[in-house]
């Protein structure tokens, strides 16, 4: 394993501090067993800790209630991480700050929020609640927001935010687009989801932004880093109390990011892989995390990061697959399932069936955000890479 710090000594003694402590608590001991060190620890992984919460952690024996997050989909079961309810207020309060000293929010600040809050996924009140950290206004309409209702928001309030994920954002500009509407809001924020250049000039069209931002995290360490997208795109400044490693970087310096928050101490976060690539640059001084892309393997829909092995799950009989995400005319984001596999021509339809009801089920399927195909295809029907000759897993064609 090779770790490129930021600042090695400083944050060598930071590290060193936290896995001690990390490693005595109940739910670690037996994860970290027999390493004493903080650099023999290994990462810890989305799976690893899902199996770790499910063993240990027993939400009716605490003695104080918990702030619950849910991440990502699963084929059985999601991860819902406990945070302890003062200590994620307390790195929220980190985060507005730096936010207010950087003028990124302000006090003459009045957002539109459309980013998403169903099911415990908790982004749209995280929003809000750090905004109004920042002493700055909300207009929390969510994603569930029907369009009509986000435009008369915007001519009501002019609003000089807009704040959701790219996906839905693309949603709401579409409308505007179909109805000749074009909006003057100075800024757009997003997050949860990577935003396409060919996506920003199409939203620029509608939106009529000037600024952009974004911020940065995940469901089990929260937010943490924050972008002046415009200025610098794709680096994050990162808040005191969280500590960025790269792990295993490639000759560019791109590596898995494992993030230790030290904000945690009743629930602790140490070496977590979030799933995203990244590096350390320095600029005129500053140091910044710069993000290239999420790991192969993972990917998102509906606001929700998901991991290829869910989908091997249901596909362990076959020859081949791939998954092929794209935008179709209504701009739903269409889900297509090709599967190389021999079946009974008379058992198809049931196969179709049952494997369509799973997706649907990982998914949240909902007919009005999204178009979901399994189909039964020859090995040649899948999509080859021109430049590499290869067939992919993944390929997205939401450009």
């Amino acid at each position: 394993m090779h770790l490129v710090h930021l600042a090695p000594k400083k944050y060598d003694l930071v590290l060193r501090d936290y896995f001690e402590f990390a490693r005595k608590n109940p739910l670690y001991i037996d994860f970290y067993k027999d390493i004493d060190k903080a650099p023999d620890a290994p990462m810890l992984s989305k799976e690893e800790l899902m199996s770790i919460l499910k063993t240990k952690f027993k939400l009716h024996d605490q003695n104080t209630g918990v702030y619950l997050v849910r991440s990502g989909g699963s084929t059985q079961e999601p991860l819902v991480f406990p945070v302890d309810i003062q200590e994620n207020q307390d790195q929220r309060i980190a985060m507005a700050k730096e936010l207010v000293k950087n003028n990124f929010f302000t006090s003459k600040t009045i957002a539109l929020n459309i980013f998403g809050y169903s099911d415990m996924y908790r982004t749209a009140a995280i929003m809000d609640d750090i905004l109004e950290k920042c002493n700055a206004t909300t207009l929390s309409l969510s994603a569930h927001a029907s369009y009509d209702d986000m435009l008369q928001a915007t001519n009501y309030f002019n609003p000089n935010f807009i704040l959701g994920t790219p996906s839905k954002l693309l949603c709401f500009a579409k409308f505007l687009e179909e109805n000749n509407i074009q909006l003057e809001i100075e800024n757009l924020f997003y997050a949860g989801e990577f935003l396409r250049p060919s996506l920003q000039k199409l939203l620029k069209k509608t939106l009529g932004y000037e600024q952009v931002y974004s911020m940065y995290g995940s469901a089990e360490t929260g937010i943490w880093a924050w972008s002046d997208v415009t200025k610098r795109p794709s680096l994050f400044s990162v808040i005191k109390g969280i500590v960025v490693e790269i792990i295993d970087p490639d000759a560019n310096g791109y590596g898995t990011i494992a993030v230790t928050n030290t904000f945690r101490k009743r629930f602790p976060v140490f070496r977590y892989a979030i799933g995203d690539l990244g590096r350390w640059i320095d600029i005129d001084g500053d140091s910044f995390l710069e993000l290239k892309s999420r790991e192969t393997k993972s990917f998102i829909v509906g606001e929700q990061h998901y991991n290829l092995d869910q989908i091997t799950f249901f596909t362990q009989q076959a020859e081949a697959f791939q998954l092929q995400l794209s935008y179709n005319e209504k701009v739903q984001e269409v889900i297509r399932l090709l599967v190389v596999q021999e079946v009974v021509k008379t058992d198809k339809p049931d196969f179709i069936k049952t494997t369509t009801e799973a997706l649907q089920h990982l998914f949240h399927y909902n007919e009005k955000f999204m178009q979901l195909e399994v189909l039964l295809v020859a090995t040649d029907e899948l999509y080859i890479d021109p430049n590499t000759a290869k067939t992919p897993l993944l390929v997205d064609l939401r450009d």
